[in-house]
């Protein structure tokens, strides 16, 4: 590698470090931010956004950010005081909020998946909170609607993902480098395969 080549290399590297510690930075602010109003609007009772803000705490996901783990926490005892003293309508606003949460933050070795099964049989145990005859029927309805409704995987949105990455970097590679040139080859078969796993994977959803 020449010595222009290892500057460059230096210099895209810190542009990438560079940022991340501002994205970093700024999920930091944010998630703090947002915990301290859930606190103040629960404070007054204004439970709509006490939910709204500890959901926006709960999606600032940064590295060693505590304030995700908190925001979600607020979410299940605004749900759980809310079942106690009978408000159903806040009960489902923040189990729906901390479920809708636990999926925006899906990802390999996250508690998402847990998270989200608390939500949900919290929106079950709401929905079948009243003494009907249909009470119990409609709370296991609802609970295996909202397992049914099943978003893409995170491993599956990686393969798209990565294939998507594959297919443009080849054919930015090959027009970089002309259809003639010899190199050219493995930046089509590169495209091609990134376009043949995206092509399997969507048509097989």
């Amino acid at each position: 590698m020449t010595a222009a080549a290892r500057r460059g290399a230096t210099l895209a590297l810190l542009v990438v470090v560079a940022v991340a510690a501002v994205l970093t930075a700024r999920e930091l602010a944010v998630g703090s931010a947002e915990v301290a109003a859930a606190d103040a609007a629960a404070a007054r009772a204004d439970w709509p956004d006490a939910v709204a803000h500890a959901r926006a705490a709960a999606e600032a996901i940064a590295p060693g950010s505590p304030w995700p783990q908190r925001g979600r926490a607020r979410l299940e005892a605004i749900g759980h005081d809310a079942e106690v003293r009978g408000d159903d309508a806040t009960a489902l606003l923040a189990y729906g909020a901390l479920r809708t949460a636990a999926l925006a933050t899906r990802g390999p070795g996250s508690t998402s998946d847990r998270l989200r099964a608390r939500a949900e049989e919290g929106l079950s145990r709401v929905a079948g909170s009243h003494p009907t005859p249909t009470a119990s029927s409609s709370s296991g309805a609802m609970l295996d609607a909202l397992r049914g409704d099943e978003p893409p995987s995170t491993w599956l949105l990686a393969v798209l993902g990565a294939s998507a990455a594959a297919m443009l970097g080849g054919l930015a590679r090959l027009a970089w480098l002309g259809p003639d040139a010899a190199r050219a080859r493995r930046a089509q078969v590169v495209a091609a395969l990134g376009l043949a796993v995206y092509a399997i994977v969507c048509l097989t959803r």
